[in-house]
């Protein structure tokens, strides 16, 4: 697969799931609409809405129709420069008149509350924490009033989700269409309850790690939130075009960038942002000297290393987003409780180093054995097909120097070609919601309502979604040398914490 294809892990993510995605290469070239309802338009809900479902399937279809006629000329004109300026090589139709004839869309995505079982429709809106969907026809509250961006794009996701099901034609068993769904950011339950008002400023003092997928929707809800206070950005890559397919905010003109830089002019309007364009183990290497060790880390990572080097800032409290090609969560790190530390989750691979050599070299398990010997023509002619070639150039040298330089050349190899993981933004973005939902949280003193975490598969949605309540591992770092991080932390400025309730 092209990674260079801006649609590249989006498709990535349609042959993840086999046959049971009917339609695996057609569906980028399917036809979608996007409409709404003057009525929920007129909200900032409905706006909000309207405008991140534009932002999410932009990046799923190449032949999507925006249907303005319902939204007042402000909301018209901010759709017509959003697609412009977020499109890749195809600027979605704006239609402004009505459209009367839907039979040529092969999914249609409504912002509003009423429900069509004639057409392969889904209704979607927003009212406070609360997001709604709908895909087999019955119609969704219109109470829209309680505004909460974090609702609002939850409520996009969950209907770009049913769009995507319908355009790969997902089969029944691996995920269904929603039938009238509510589900709470406030609470992780699938109710319609709005929840408590977000009332500014809420200060905040933290460090986000990432601003590829999960990040870009962090960075969109922060801009939506009455937040204020300072934010230190770290990323060490630089925006691809296979990014603009999975991140919310990406726009062609930010290939090439530092995401941590860019990062920083999305965040400047509310947040003090510093951004580190280095790897987060540079980053650790600064604090206590040229920043402050943070109290607060925000994690929006896609491997475990990452994880693992920012738990060794040992902060007071981690908020970690987590996807999978099609599943989504946030879980939660505070020092005080007996709750699993990055370390205990993400544990450190054992490593089979005659495995490895043999991997890097071809030789044998036997002939690795002594690393005395000198490699053979014998060598090359029972290693795998692949590695004659080079091994056939190192007949003559002691063993130990052919795998000694075996290994680093396998190693540099593998950091010279990063994962390609398969992503698509809606899935990034729930958690996006949920880390947010919980930063809200931090901010307000809240009490927690979550243990260690809530997680669901974005194809059978958050109704059969799970918490997780994981204790430290007895073996785990945190708990063997428990005395001895609260001394660092203690020199760090960073106090004891205690128990956090659970509501």
């Amino acid at each position: 697969m092209n990674s260079s294809d801006p649609y590249s892990r989006v498709m990535a993510t349609v042959a993840s799931l086999g046959d049971t995605a009917v339609r695996q290469h057609q569906f980028v070239d399917r036809r979608v609409l996007l409409t709404g309802e003057r009525e929920i338009l007129a909200t900032e809900n409905g706006r909000r809405c309207f405008a991140d479902c534009l932002r999410l399937l932009i990046r799923m279809v190449r032949h999507l129709t925006v249907d303005v006629e319902s939204a007042d000329g402000q909301l018209a004109e901010e759709m017509t420069a959003l697609a412009r300026d977020l499109a890749w090589d195809s600027i979605p139709t704006i239609g402004r008149s009505p459209i009367t004839d839907f039979t040529g869309f092969d999914a249609i995505l409504s912002v509003g509350s009423s429900g069509r079982r004639d057409l392969p429709w889904t209704v979607v809106n927003s009212n406070g924490w609360a997001a709604r969907v709908s895909s087999r026809g019955k119609d969704l509250s219109g109470a829209c009033g309680q505004a909460n961006a974090i609702g609002a794009l939850g409520a996009a996701c969950l209907g770009t989700a049913d769009v995507f099901k319908r355009l790969i034609e997902l089969r029944p068993e691996a995920g269904e269409l929603h039938d009238r769904l509510f589900f709470s950011f406030r609470s992780y339950r699938t109710d319609d309850d709005p929840g408590p008002e977000i009332i500014g400023p809420l200060d905040l003092d933290f460090l986000l790690v990432g601003a590829g997928a999960i990040g870009n929707g962090i960075i969109h809800l922060l801009g939506a939130l009455p937040i204020t206070g300072r934010v230190n950005v770290v990323d060490k890559q630089a925006y691809a075009s296979e990014n603009w397919g999975t991140c919310i905010l990406v726009e062609r003109r930010h290939e090439g960038h530092a995401k941590a830089t860019v990062a920083q002019d999305w965040l400047a309007p509310k947040l003090e942002a510093k951004p580190y364009h280095e790897t987060i183990e540079a980053f650790l290497e600064r604090c206590g000297k040229d920043v402050s060790w943070p109290r607060l880390v925000v994690g929006a990572l896609d491997n475990p290393e990452a994880r693992r080097s920012i738990q060794r800032l040992w902060p007071d409290q981690i908020i970690d987003g987590a996807i999978g090609p099609t599943s989504c969560g946030v879980t939660l790190h505070p020092w005080g409780p007996d709750l699993s530390c990055l370390l205990c989750d993400f544990t450190e691979p054992s490593v089979d180093s005659t495995a490895l050599q043999r991997e890097a070299t071809g030789l044998s398990a036997e002939r690795l054995a002594n690393m005395s010997l000198l490699v053979s023509d014998e060598d090359v002619c029972i290693a795998p097909p692949e590695k004659r070639d080079w091994l056939r150039q190192q007949v003559g040298r002691p063993m130990c120097s052919v795998v000694q330089d075996g290994v680093l050349a396998l190693i540099a190899g593998r950091a010279q070609t990063p994962g390609f993981e398969p992503s698509v933004p809606f899935v990034a973005c729930l958690s996006s919601c949920m880390v947010v939902s919980e930063l809200v949280r931090y901010a307000t003193s809240a009490p927690a309502v979550l243990q260690t975490g809530f997680q669901f598969s974005v194809l059978y949605g958050p109704k059969l979604g799970f918490r997780t309540d994981h204790e430290r591992k007895r073996d785990c770092l945190c708990v063997a040398r428990r005395a001895s991080i609260e001394t660092v932390r203690q020199g760090r400025g960073l106090g004891n914490v205690g128990q956090v309730p659970v509501a």
